[in-house]
């Protein structure tokens, strides 16, 4: 069987509230009883009948439209998209998430989720190049959201994966310079911390040790007092020592992140790391 991916569920559910009068309780007890229909078919796609799909599509569709502003029925939706991948009916999955893109196009967590899947609708039917359209969609419209930010890696992986060097590079390039658009863009802010290491991240997946470090470097100076940064002075560190052949740096480093995190189960690391050195 072809693997879905289930969609992550991190989508403004805090801004989605339940607007109707029903028991909470009565609500999600029923759609967990919908939920096990579904399973049934997630679990043996190929043993479901047509007509069985269509039964459990229209529990989850009406559900949905009864409860409009449940955070449930975002949940219903993504649900009917994923049932339709399963038995590879990927138009249908796809006609399904570009109408939720009109009906959730407030919340740029949920159209980036769902762009996300209908590329995975494409991928899987061996259709790189439209799915690629829709992760370059997210990026351009949605960099901010956990998948804008983490989709320039997964074109990376994918082409990783795929044993094509030169288009796996020239995508890490690529994401470079989105990440450092995102840090530029939201300075002093959990996305431009999270942006600012990735083009750590993706420097040490091109082996250029030097930029990683002095990359990370640069993130732990603007950071340090706004978030807890003893991981990747620990990162910089190992790089010193193992790729960079420079252990006096990497030593001084490690007395750094001892210093500055006394607290930090990393600390204990850096201290072991350190008498470990010092043996050799």
């Amino acid at each position: 069987m072809k693997k879905i991916i289930v969609p992550l569920i991190f989508i403004v559910i805090a801004a989605l509230v339940t607007g109707c009068g029903e028991d909470q309780y009565a609500m999600e007890r029923k759609y967990w009883q919908m939920q096990k229909q579904a399973e049934k078919i997630f679990k043996n796609p190929k043993a479901s009948p047509p007509n069985e799909l269509m039964r459990v599509v229209q529990l989850f569709t009406d559900f949905a439209n009864k409860r409009p502003n449940s955070s449930l029925a975002v949940d219903a939706d993504f649900t009917i998209a994923r049932l339709y991948m399963v038995k590879e009916n990927y138009d249908s999955a796809r006609a399904k998430l570009k109408r939720m893109l009109d009906k959730y196009s407030k919340y740029e967590s949920i159209c980036s989720e769902a762009l996300f899947m209908m590329g995975n609708a494409y991928e899987l039917e061996g259709k790189w190049n439209l799915a690629l359209e829709q992760y370059q969609r997210i990026i351009r419209e949605y960099p901010a959201t956990r998948r804008g930010i983490d989709i320039p890696i997964y074109i990376a992986e994918y082409y990783r994966a795929k044993y094509q060097p030169e288009k796996m590079i020239a995508a890490i390039q690529e994401a470079i310079v989105h990440y450092r658009t995102l840090a530029i863009r939201f300075p002093d802010s959990p996305v431009g911390l999270t942006a600012s290491t990735l083009v750590g991240e993706c420097f040490l997946a091109l082996k250029d040790w030097q930029a990683a470090v002095e990359t990370f470097e640069n993130v732990v100076n603007t950071y340090k007092d706004k978030a807890v940064v003893d991981s990747i002075l620990l990162n910089m560190a190992l790089i010193y020592q193992r790729e960079l052949k420079n252990e006096a740096k990497a030593k001084e480093i490690l007395e750094r992140l001892i210093k500055e995190y006394p607290k930090s189960a990393l600390a204990k690391k850096a201290t072991a790391l350190l008498s470990e050195w010092s043996k050799k």
